[in-house]
């Protein structure tokens, strides 16, 4: 059974939310596969733009994938498109996918508890059915805000506090600053750091890194927030930049875990992340990131990295 013709009636405007009318969902190739019981498929291509440098799907475009699949499943299992709104959300990352390869995801809506829906999944390379990583997380169910079934009002969108201006590229800001490309602080960058157009900026001596809004960092077109797996993607880039620019190690740590508390909505706006490590062992390394947008944070990303052990 397909995904269109397993909706139910409350459903049909999930096709439109998650179709190619989304600009995330249209650069991501992002694809409702199949409805389940209280849940959902969805899968996406390998498509360059959220590629690694070894040309395989970066580990914040899987989890923006998975973070998407979250939400169609609640949708699945309440039977309408209420608001809701990510609490938390956890990514396990347990292996690559190949060079090329697309991924697919099976997610659950596995338990609603008065306001708050509780989710589980996993995602599969697409060509070797490999497991390649598992999330878990809770959403507030009616939160303030619009429903996503709901025609975009431009009285719904919020109205940015500070003068915005937009380049050639679609790159919306709030502030003209000082800054420099995120190369300048880790080498060359994969095409989805690219996409995501971080930037990092040096602060008495200490790197502070930003990411203005763009039309394809978009969660909910209704009142132009961010994805909740685009503030993820940054959160853990940043955490990345940050321990190659406070690391000697010639082999880079991996990324094997993600947690995202996510705090309140993020606007339409200029994202600036502080990173702190607050760990460093023999095996595995801890960074936190904290997320503000005009000065209020809106998430904390807690990362575990794994260093690469040398063979004997």
């Amino acid at each position: 059974m397909t995904a269109e013709t397993s909706l139910p009636r409350e459903l049909l405007a999930a096709k439109a939310f998650f179709g190619s009318g989304h600009p995330l969902f249209r650069v991501f190739g992002i694809a409702m596969d199949d409805i389940t019981k209280d849940g959902a498929v969805m899968s996406m291509p390998c498509v360059e733009e959220v590629c690694d440098q070894q040309g395989k799907l970066h580990r914040g475009a899987i989890a923006t994938l998975l973070d998407t699949a979250c939400g169609l499943a609640i949708f699945v299992r309440l039977g309408d498109m209420r608001p809701i709104a990510t609490i938390d959300l956890r990514v396990d990352f347990i292996a690559k996918p190949e060079a090329g390869e697309g991924v697919a995801c099976n997610v659950t809506c596995f338990a609603v508890e008065e306001n708050i829906a509780y989710v589980r999944g996993e995602a599969f390379g697409r060509d070797g059915g490999n497991l390649l990583a598992s999330v878990s997380g809770s959403f507030a169910i009616g939160t303030a805000g619009p429903s996503f079934d709901q025609s975009v009002n431009p009285s719904n969108k919020r109205a940015p506090s500070k003068k915005k201006t937009i380049d050639d590229e679609g790159i919306i800001s709030f502030e003209t600053e000082r800054v420099t490309a995120l190369s300048t602080v880790v080498g060359d960058v994969s095409p989805y750091e690219k996409f995501l157009g971080v930037t990092a900026s040096d602060d008495n001596g200490e790197a502070t890194y930003k990411m203005p809004f763009r039309e394809q960092h978009i969660g909910n077109p209704l009142i132009k927030t961010f994805h909740g797996g685009i503030i993820a993607s940054f959160a853990e880039l940043v955490a990345g930049a940050h321990l190659t620019a406070n690391q000697t190690e010639q082999n880079k740590p991996v990324c094997s875990s993600m947690t995202l508390d996510y705090l309140r909505p993020a606007f339409a706006g200029t994202l600036v992340a502080k990173p702190n490590i607050i760990r460093e062992g023999k095996r595995f390394i801890v960074v936190v990131v904290d997320v503000f947008l005009d000065g209020a944070q809106v998430s904390r990303g807690r990362f575990i990295y794994k260093r690469v052990l040398a063979s004997s």
